[in-house]
């Protein structure tokens, strides 16, 4: 995948410019296309999608899942990215989850925040017959350093669902309080 909306310098929010970037995209095989234009672009992602040779994500930057519905309804993406810690948390995800998954939209969850976040997208996401992957960074302390046994890649690059109660994961207390003084 190929994240456009991190990199100012070269995202120009423009849609010419998206369509010839996600030609080139498909040249080196790139799954999908993320935050290509604005967030709120809707008509220019529709165009964005039909246009693109590769799979067309955005998302992370919605709220509620009121904002979801034309995005889902209209098609506007191929990939849709919610993030559970500003969408209304795991029955929001849930919801708009499902909904995606019934309109034959992949749904990749955003985790691009805390251990907290990408467990609960994990857990959600493993739930959902549209969820193959969930979006996160590592190495990242917010990430890695709050949890008593942090998040490993598996033998075959997975990345293995918790199985303990509630989201699977146990917090360092003394982490998070470190970044809580932050």
């Amino acid at each position: 995948m190929v994240d456009a909306g991190g990199s100012d310098a070269f995202w120009h929010n423009d849609l010419k410019w998206a369509i010839n970037t996600s030609k080139m995209l498909k040249e080196y095989n790139v799954v999908w296309f993320e935050e290509a234009l604005n967030d709120m672009d809707l008509e220019g992602f529709k165009a964005l999608r039909q246009a693109s040779p590769v799979w067309i994500a955005t998302g992370e930057c919605l709220r509620k899942r009121q904002t979801f519905y034309p995005w889902i309804f209209q098609r506007a993406v191929d990939v849709l990215q919610p993030d559970q810690t500003t969408c209304g948390a795991l029955s929001e995800g849930r919801r708009i989850g499902w909904l995606a998954n019934d309109n034959g939209i992949l749904v990749v969850f955003h985790g691009w925040n805390t251990a907290v976040g990408v467990a609960a997208d994990l857990q959600t996401g493993a739930a959902l017959s549209q969820a193959r992957w969930v979006e996160y960074l590592t190495p990242t302390a917010y990430i890695d350093d709050i949890l008593v046994e942090p998040f490993k890649l598996d033998a075959e690059g997975y990345l293995p669902i918790p199985d303990k109660p509630g989201l699977g994961i146990e917090l360092d207390v003394r982490a998070v309080e470190r970044f809580a003084r932050r």
